[in-house]
């Protein structure tokens, strides 16, 4: 008879447990709920704001951002960051750097990997953006280094050896029979492959301007989802020298 009392009561402990959690789940839910609502408000008077002031370009800016912040909101539980390559010191990747606040850096930017030691298990990459260079623009040179067009000339040097190695390809296939072409429709497709890689190339060299600027003092970590997957760039790398003189710069910035 005890025993069966105990029982009861142990199942009324557990009940009054259970009811409390789902209570304190539905006051939680009901939290977000408000907050989000209160969120989208405040985030509609600022577009408002900023149409309204005829800052057309912040407020289009600023709605990229919100969807690529939600995107990678959304697929930050399954990212998977052995899915890209290590990375090395003195690798170039395209970063979407996000909305900047004041002189913040943001939108895509081309930066310098300065990690060492890099694992295919994190989530998070050490950067040093890069901009343009602008004539009419004073750098501070405590803060900045100019790299001039090692970039734009290591992306057109690539162009070459690919336009070598396809006109190759082409060669080979123009001196075979009709015949042997027919069999050799996989080198066929990898001219299709290789000549869609060149344009990408190409966009991607026409689209960038002469000289570029270290922006030392922005250096950041970044989780590696901000990473614009490309393989452009890939095997692009500043050389040692300019790595160096990117080291020295970074320890008498932030160490001495």
């Amino acid at each position: 008879m005890e025993n069966l009392q105990e029982n009861n009561k142990t199942s009324e402990e557990l009940s009054e447990i259970e009811l409390k959690s789902q209570v304190n789940m539905g006051e939680e839910k009901n939290k977000a709920i408000i907050h989000k609502d209160s969120s989208l408000r405040r985030l509609d008077e600022s577009f408002k704001k900023h149409i309204e002031l005829s800052e057309y370009k912040k407020s289009n800016i600023l709605a990229y951002w919100i969807n690529d912040f939600a995107e990678y909101h959304d697929e930050e539980n399954i990212f998977d960051s052995t899915s890209l390559k290590v990375f090395k010191r003195g690798d170039i990747v395209k970063v979407n750097l996000g909305f900047n606040i004041g002189k913040e850096l943001g939108g895509l930017h081309y930066c310098v990997v300065i990690n060492k030691f890099d694992s295919p298990y994190s989530n998070t990459l050490n950067i040093i953006p890069l901009t343009s260079f602008k004539e009419n623009r004073q750098y501070n040179k405590k803060t900045c280094i100019d790299l001039g067009d090692e970039l734009y000339n290591l992306l057109s040097n690539k162009f070459k050896v690919e336009l070598i190695n396809l006109n190759s390809m082409i060669s080979k296939i123009n001196n075979t029979s009709q015949e042997e072409q027919i069999e050799q429709m996989d080198m066929l497709k990898n001219i299709g492959q290789k000549s869609d890689y060149l344009k990408k190339i190409k966009d991607e060299i026409d689209g960038m301007k002469h000289g570029s600027i270290a922006r030392i003092n922005q250096i950041t970590t970044i989780s590696k989802q901000r990473i614009f997957k490309t393989p452009i760039l890939s095997g692009i790398r500043l050389s040692e020298e300019s790595l160096n003189i990117l080291d020295k710069k970074i320890s008498n910035l932030f160490t001495k």
